[in-house]
């Protein structure tokens, strides 16, 4: 088996259905398998779910709590049989010949630990998927209306990578985890996702192990990927006080900031 596609559900509704049958029209001189760790969901997509692996077109494994995402993301990774693993959102779609076109370029390029596509989001427009590594205080200003007022509107920008050209490839500090491609040895080298991160930066946290570890981090705008994308942690820093989603981003900076506070 050349990759295995790992993907999480969470009462998601129609977004599984949508991304597995955009990956079943890949075309690829290779085989790949998709497997879907469902954290308890009670809505719809589980419905889905259970046809497609009745059917044989996924491996569904069901978990009876939600273990957040990069948990189940690991428990997907050890039932993988391939050389490779793509670790990607579920409301994502791609093109027929986007999964071969990510693998070709890893097989040509031994050195590389993590490989993301040019993101777009249904609108047309591109997501700012790279970033520069940062500190607590880029996401105090990012989280804040600091961000629109100097200097911290150009820190903001700095990290967010306002200057980065997305048609080009290249290596970068850090990458949205939407859609990253590794090897399953590179992925078992670093110990996969660090799951004290129930949910957020647990993607920052898994690039910076692998660049640890003498991997490069590589965009690949050659490759685009759809991405029907909503922030969970949206909206202004008061509204978003009232959230439990909020909290949950919170703690996880904690927990990576205290994790990466020596170089």
């Amino acid at each position: 088996m050349k990759l295995s596609i790992t993907l999480v559900n969470f009462n998601q509704k129609y977004f599984p259905r949508m991304c597995v049958e955009s990956l079943r029209k890949s075309e690829t001189d290779f085989d790949y398998e998709i497997i879907v760790v469902d954290n308890n969901s009670s809505d719809e997509s589980l419905h889905y779910l259970e046809k497609a692996h009745n059917e044989g077109t996924i491996t569904l494994i069901k978990s009876q709590k939600n273990l957040g995402y990069g948990r189940a993301n690991n428990l997907a990774a050890k039932n993988a049989k391939g050389e490779y693993i793509l670790i990607m959102n579920e409301d994502i779609t791609v093109e027929k010949d986007t999964l071969q076109k990510m693998v070709d370029f890893m097989d040509r390029h031994k050195d590389i630990g993590i490989l993301a596509p040019k993101l777009i989001y249904h609108s047309g427009h591109t997501q700012e998927s790279c970033r520069r590594f940062m500190t607590f205080w880029d996401l105090v200003v990012k989280r804040t209306p600091l961000r629109y007022v100097q200097p911290f509107k150009k820190r903001y920008e700095n990290y967010l990578m306002k200057d980065f050209d997305h048609n080009k490839t290249q290596e970068v500090d850090l990458l949205v985890g939407a859609f990253l491609l590794m090897s399953k040895k590179v992925f078992d080298e670093v110990d996969g996702f660090d799951e004290r991160f129930f949910l957020f930066l647990e993607d920052f946290d898994l690039c910076r192990k692998v660049k640890k570890h003498g991997y490069k981090i590589i965009y690949y705008p050659e490759v685009e990927a759809v991405h029907y994308h909503k922030r969970l942690s949206e909206g202004s820093i008061f509204g978003q006080l009232t959230k439990g989603i909020f909290w949950i981003h919170v703690l996880s900076s904690l927990k990576y900031f205290w994790k990466w506070r020596r170089p």
